[in-house]
Formats: structure tokens, C-alpha cells, sequence
């Protein structure tokens, strides 16, 4: 509520995600998801009375300007590419190769933005995600007017991709956490990354929610058809080239060994990483599967797998890899970012040194070789998992820190 009024509280959400009711929204059929955390935070604000919610969201699936109310949330998703969505087809290239967006400093967005935040006159702004310029540019023009909340979902800072494209989300990221207050974070790193960007912000815990997976593996340490299995973004920063590498390794003492990677690239990458296999004499143990229409549809496939590996560079703590913990797959990670904090009472998770490949190809191979070492880590992901993930939490959090803010 509003100042002891009954009034409603008025929150804008400044954010980007794609879903299948989405998809409905615009009549496709056909479109990838992204973002889930955010579809099931809209989903759980529904039923919470004390909040008009509006979503200000880029329309990534047909480019146009959009706004209508459905289950009481206010949508405003907006045309984010300067051109008529019938030509998208011809001139989203274009604008990419020319590089308009970094040249004008996302000139479209910082104006689009802000116009139709200003029209809704929010009590809050709620901005999820600082690294991307396609939306989160637009919050710099009014930082200052309203009072704001930006929640870390990661830090685009630490990609190891450092082309023009990347350099402008590093920079426009590091200004909106540089010049915001207020920041809702999850664990201890995010926290140290933040107060060394501003010493001064102001920190407010809560989690993202996560599709709880309904299956788990009953046959822990079974005869699993799938050794190890990869879902994630394939890139250089989710660690799949490392990956590769420690598999050719494993593959001196287990030759059979197989890899089943499911996820979205880029042709051209995906054309490096089977070229990669070739040279590395994997391509018969590595399987690209490619992008998973539903999360339900991997966590079904996760129950073939022995383990999961996710040698991520960069991350807070990867939503895929609590996906794993609740399947009951033990997991294999990087000791990076918020990750380590999972082992804070006991070891849940396989952590390796970062870019030891040596190390990682190690534990691939002990767990492989090791049923019951498996079903014991998996059994402590589990109960870790169930403990820790309280989506029913997360509404009291996100309402907490927007009272903490508005009364201060």
C-alpha cells in the first residue's frame, strides 16, 4: 500500500522475457523462450492484490508497440528496433552490422523508454537486469526520478567477449550500478561486486524463482544411457569449449564416453565446436541436440544423464544448475561467482578450479567410475535444493524492499 492509503501499489517492471503465452500473445507458434525466472515472477504477482503491475518489456517477438491488460498485469512491450516491423526481416542485419545502436548510445531506447514509463507515473521502477542495453538504457534518462530497485541477474563485465557490442553493455551496466541506490541481490559475491562498483548502495536479499522440475532421478547411479549431459547457453563463457577439452581426456580411460549438449548457438559457432570435436577426435561422444522447445522437455531428458557439467566462466549461481540439484543429477561446476557458496555446509556440487581442464576432466572420470559417490552428492543437491529455493518466499522479499524504499 501507498502511504497508509488503500490505494495500489503502482510498480513498473523494466525487464525482457519471451514464453510460449507470449508467443500466443502475438499468434506465433514459433519463438525461443528466454528468461523464465521472469515469466513465473509475473505468474506469482497475479494473485498479490497490493500491486497494479505494469511490464515494460522489449516486443521480441514482433517488433511493434503492443499494450493491454491481461489477469490484472498492465503490458507495454514496445517496438525496440527503429524501423517497420514488416522490413524486420531486411533491416535487423543491417542495423546490427552498422552498429546503430552503439553509435546513436541506444538513442531509440533512451527515448522510447522513458516516454512510456512516464505515462504509467509509477510509485517504483523495478529493473531486472543492468546488461541489457535494449531495455535497461532506458532507465539512465530517469534514474533519478523515480525511486528504483535494480536486481542483478548477472555482470555482463565479466564476459570474457570484449567486441565493440560487449564493451557498450559493460559500460552502460556499470552506469546504472554506479548511479542506482538500491539493488536486490542473492548471494555474498553479487554483493562484493556491487559495493566495489558503489559503496554506498543499499542491498535487499531475495531469490529469482525457478520452475521446481516435477520428475527427479529415481535410478541414481544407474546405467544411465547419457554420461554427461550440458544445458545452458553454448557459448565461450558457459565453459563448452573447456568441456570439449576434458572430454577428449576422459575419453584415454573411458572411450565410449558420451557428451549430450542441449542449447541455442550460432551457426558459425557451432560450426567451430564440431570442427573443434574433429581435431580433438570426440565428434562420436559429443551429440548436439540443440535448442529445447520447454524446460520440461530437458528436465525429462536430464533423467538419462549420469552427471551434469557446467564449467561456467562467469555467474551467480546458474539457474540451470539448481535445475540439476532438484532432478537429483549431481553436478560438476566451476568455483566461481556464487557457486562456492552452495558447498558452505557440506560439498553438494563438484567444484573445479577455473579453467583447470586437468582437474575437470578428473572429477568427470571419478564420477563416471563412482555410482555411489554420485547418488551421495546427488542426495545432499537435493536436500540443499529444497531447503535453500522457496518460491513462495520471494513475493514477501521483492514487497520488503520496495517498502524499505519508498519509506526511506
Amino acid at each position: 500500500m501507498v502511504s497508509g492509503t488503500n490505494k495500489k501499489l503502482k510498480v513498473v517492471w523494466l525487464c525482457h522475457y519471451a514464453n510460449q503465452e507470449m508467443l500466443g500473445y502475438f499468434k506465433k507458434t514459433k519463438g525461443n523462450e528466454f528468461a523464465p525466472w521472469i515469466s513465473i515472477l509475473i505468474d506469482q504477482f497475479k494473485s498479490e492484490e497490493s500491486v497494479e503491475l505494469h511490464i515494460v518489456a522489449p516486443n521480441v517477438i514482433t517488433n511493434e508497440d503492443c499494450n493491454f491488460i491481461k489477469d490484472g498485469i498492465h503490458y507495454h512491450f514496445y517496438k525496440y528496433l527503429p524501423f517497420i516491423p514488416i522490413f524486420n526481416k531486411y533491416f535487423r542485419k543491417i542495423y546490427y552490422i552498422l552498429k546503430i545502436e552503439q553509435i546513436t548510445d541506444c538513442f531509440w531506447i533512451k527515448n522510447k523508454v522513458p516516454t512510456i514509463i512516464n505515462n504509467i507515473n509509477p510509485d517504483i521502477i523495478h529493473l531486472h537486469g543492468a546488461e541489457n542495453p535494449y531495455y535497461s538504457a532506458g532507465i539512465l534518462p530517469i534514474i533519478k526520478k523515480y525511486p528504483l530497485i535494480t536486481t542483478i541477474q548477472g555482470f555482463i563485465r565479466q564476459s570474457v567477449k570484449k567486441d565493440w557490442e560487449t564493451k557498450q553493455r559493460i559500460r552502460i551496466e556499470e552506469e546504472i550500478i554506479k548511479s542506482c541506490k538500491e539493488f536486490g541481490t542473492r548471494t555474498e559475491d553479487m554483493n562484493n561486486v556491487v559495493l566495489e562498483m558503489n559503496p554506498s548502495a543499499n542491498l535487499h536479499f531475495h531469490f529469482y524463482p525457478l520452475e521446481v522440475p516435477t520428475v527427479a532421478k529415481e535410478n541414481i547411479g544407474g546405467d544411465e544411457p547419457v554420461d554427461c549431459l550440458f544445458f545452458a547457453r553454448v557459448c565461450k563463457d558457459k565453459g563448452i569449449e573447456d568441456l570439449l577439452d576434458a572430454i577428449a581426456i576422459v575419453k584415454q580411460k573411458i572411450p565410449n564416453i558420451s557428451l549430450h549438449v542441449i542449447g541455442s548457438a550460432p551457426w558459425s559457432y557451432l560450426s567451430f565446436l564440431n570442427q573443434k570435436c574433429k581435431q580433438l577426435d570426440i565428434e562420436k561422444n559429443v551429440h548436439f541436440l540443440g535448442f529445447f522447445k520447454t524446460q520440461k522437455d530437458i528436465y525429462k531428458y536430464a533423467l538419462q544423464a549420469k552427471v551434469y557439467v557446467i564449467p561456467t566462466y562467469h555467474d551467480i549461481i546458474p539457474g540451470t544448475l539448481l535445475e540439476s540439484m532438484f532432478i537429483k543429477l549431481p553436478a560438476i561446476a566451476y568455483s566461481v561467482g556464487g557457486i562456492p557458496e552452495i558447498n558452505s555446509e557440506e560439498e553438494t556440487v563438484k567444484l573445479v578450479e577455473k579453467h583447470n581442464i586437468g582437474q575437470l576432466a578428473n572429477s568427470i572420470q571419478t564420477l563416471l567410475e563412482s555410482p555411489e559417490l554420485r547418488k551421495e552428492l546427488a542426495g545432499k543437491a537435493y536436500s540443499w535444493a529444497n531447503r535453500r529455493i522457496n518460491n513462495g518466499a520471494i513475493v514477501e522479499d521483492i514487497l520488503k524492499a520496495y517498502k524499505t524504499i519508498l519509506n526511506n
